[in-house]
């Protein structure tokens, strides 16, 4: 959006150099010298310098944006996934403790299955990390997906193991 902006504002400009030479050419009634064109296309020259640099700064400015913003969204993921390693080390401390072996024998190859999961999550959030910014999108939609997932599976683990 601040790249169309800083577009508008070349434009601009560059319309106002446009109307300030057709001005200084229609409203006076001396002569043109080639000293004046010389001077309107050097200023007009240095308004387009001008609005390229700050369109690369605006540029510059957006691509830092992304990249922070997606090392924000990574390390959500990653705390997250330490998150989910926390609450499996709560599950094997209360399935321990629970008087229904059925439950906890059932917990006991859910929490492997959801530790395989949880590997291969980690994987996944290290290939997203490695990703071109442009690609990262749908490979980080995927993770957090899944991650959500886990995250019920273990609140309903929770739930098996508590006291009826």
């Amino acid at each position: 959006m601040k790249t169309t902006s800083l577009f508008t504002t070349f434009y601009q400009l560059l319309f106002l150099g446009t109307v300030a030479l057709s001005t200084v050419g229609c409203s006076s009634n001396k002569t043109l010298t080639h000293q004046d064109v010389k001077k309107d296309v050097t200023e007009a020259q240095e308004a387009t310098q001008e609005a390229r640099e700050k369109t690369q700064a605006a540029i510059e400015s957006r691509e830092q944006y992304y990249a922070d913003y997606r090392e924000t969204r990574i390390q959500e993921l990653e705390n997250r996934s330490n998150e989910i390693d926390k609450k499996i080390r709560d599950l094997k401390k209360i399935s321990k403790d629970s008087p229904n072996q059925q439950a906890v024998s059932n917990v006991n190859s859910a929490i492997l299955a959801l530790q395989d999961e949880k590997s291969d999550l980690n994987r996944r959030i290290e290939n997203v990390k490695a990703l071109e910014a442009k690609d990262w999108s749908a490979s980080y939609q995927e993770v957090d997906q899944a991650i959500t997932r886990i995250e019920g599976e273990l609140n309903k683990l929770s739930q098996s193991l508590e006291p009826r």
